[in-house]
Parts: C-alpha cells; sequence; structure tokens
C-alpha cells in the first residue's frame, strides 16, 4: 500500500487533500493496545500538508496534520524502543487478506499484522514547528547521530 488515501475510510482524508499522500515518514504521538479485542490505535503526524481546507480552519493558522490508525485482529506485534522522538518511516502491505504494518527508524520498531486496518482523521492543529522543520531536523539530527556511533 503506497498511499494513506487507499486505506478504508479515507473519505475525509481524500476531500482535503487532492493528491495521493504516500506513505513513509511519521512522527510517531500516541500507541494504544487492547488486549480484550485485540486491537491497536496508532496515532502520528504526517510531513504532508492538506490543500483542500474546510472554510472553518482557513483562517486558523494550523500548520501540522496528525493521523491515525484503528487496527483490528492484532497478531504478531513487536514493539522496540518506544517511546522515540525518531521520525518512523511505515510500509503497509497487503496480503492474502491480511495487513502487514511495520514503522522503522535505525533503533525502533513497532509491527504487527492486522485483519483490517482504518484510517482515522485528519485533524490539524497549530505548532510552533512547522512539518518541514520537524520532519528533516529529526532525520538530519538522527543521521548525525547514527553516523557517530559508527
Amino acid at each position: 500500500m503506497k498511499h494513506w488515501n487507499e486505506l478504508e475510510q479515507s473519505i475525509f482524508f481524500t476531500t482535503i487533500f487532492s493528491n495521493l499522500i504516500n506513505t513513509g515518514a511519521i512522527n510517531l504521538f500516541s500507541l494504544q493496545i487492547e488486549n480484550d479485542r485485540p486491537s491497536l490505535g496508532i496515532g502520528f503526524d504526517i510531513p504532508q500538508f492538506p490543500d483542500k481546507l474546510p472554510e472553518k480552519w482557513k483562517s486558523k493558522g494550523y500548520n501540522m496534520c496528525r493521523i491515525g490508525l484503528e487496527c483490528s485482529g492484532i497478531s504478531d506485534l513487536l514493539i522496540k524502543n518506544i517511546p522515540t522522538s525518531e521520525i518512523l518511516n511505515v510500509e503497509i502491505e497487503e496480503f492474502q487478506g491480511d495487513f502487514q504494518f511495520s514503522a522503522t527508524s535505525a533503533t525502533s520498531l513497532i509491527q504487527f499484522k492486522a485483519r483490517h486496518i482504518y484510517l482515522d482523521g485528519p485533524n490539524v492543529y497549530l505548532c510552533e514547528q512547522n512539518s518541514f522543520d520537524i520532519f528533516t531536523k529529526r532525520q538530519e539530527g538522527h543521521a548525525s547521530e547514527t553516523l557517530k556511533s559508527q
């Protein structure tokens, strides 16, 4: 799966973004696990910002976009070095009716299989930094830390 727009329940997402939005870099905000269902919710910021804002959002000065995923039928969950301030790279693959989700950085990992993955959001908000600064500075900072440790 190459685009957030391809996920179920992406109608509002597709309404405020005129183009397909690639999966990829995320800034992790939250991770909730419910053992009794089994289900998982993950919230994160993406570097892209909607280009077709609803009227009530236009004058607010919002500069950050947060989306989430609601995942059910979870199995094979693996979490490593979370929480993290690193930018994670998301990949979602569909295989024989199930989804394989992975969010990785050089030191952190969230990985699982899910029967269903639904898009939650998007929401927009005002952040002191814009998304370009957050995503590029964290990736650059991480790259220099990785080089130092080698």
